[in-house]
């Protein structure tokens, strides 16, 4: 059995909002194991999260849909999500999903 690995860590907090960093491998796999703190944090009653990607060293459907879904998430609890410093594969990824007319992608 191969282990997948996934990091997800708390970078900054201040009256912005949240800023969070997604490191390793999102996939079938991993997207699960950090879905239910996705979800916590969407509901923490923050203004904004920024969640940095830089880390990101492969992204399947099923993590661009964990995204998708966060984003959801955000929204209802009225937050804003943005996504930093996407690697251009995983840009890609979104774009050709069509993913991007719901994630909102900047630059950081």
């Amino acid at each position: 059995m191969t282990t997948a690995l996934i990091d997800l860590k708390t970078v900054a907090r201040d009256d912005r909002g949240l800023r969070i960093a997604l490191a390793g491998e999102l996939d079938f796999y991993t997207a699960g194991r950090v879905a239910p703190r996705l979800r916590e944090l969407a509901g923490s009653g923050h203004r904004n999260i920024v969640m940095d990607l830089y880390g990101l060293s492969f992204c399947d459907s099923a993590g661009i849909d964990l995204l998708t879904r966060f984003n959801h998430h955000c929204r209802a609890a009225g937050t804003r999500l943005f996504l930093c410093d996407v690697p251009p594969l995983v840009v890609k990824s979104i774009r050709v999903l069509a993913a991007d007319r719901d994630l909102t992608l900047v630059a950081s």
